[in-house]
């Protein structure tokens, strides 16, 4: 996505924002026998480019937000091994978001 770097830092979480809140209902729909296809790797790697693209791009080098967004990676994953809520997740990031914002 070559339009990233001119979005700003906010700009640019509440992109990721919006990929995790996809993943969520997209699980929760193969969870809940809706689909039969399982898109967490999709999701997980579209975050993971978007996350990568935010930490490289030079106007957030000040920010140090490069271990929190590893974290919330992190955090991701275990909701897929059912170790947190869905709930967990969405307030973490929004929490994280509202911190750096």
């Amino acid at each position: 996505m070559e339009y990233w770097n001119e979005l700003t830092l906010l700009e640019q979480l509440s992109n990721i924002d919006g990929e995790v809140k996809r993943l969520i209902r997209a699980r929760e729909r193969f969870l809940q026998g809706k689909t039969k296809d399982d898109h967490y790797g999709t999701h997980i790697g579209l975050i993971t480019r978007l996350v990568e693209q935010t930490l490289s791009d030079p106007k957030n080098r000040e920010a140090r937000i490069d271990k929190e967004l590893w974290d919330e990676l992190a955090e991701i994953e275990r909701y897929h091994k059912n170790e947190v809520s869905k709930e967990y997740i969405l307030k973490y990031w929004d929490v994280y978001t509202r911190a750096i914002s």
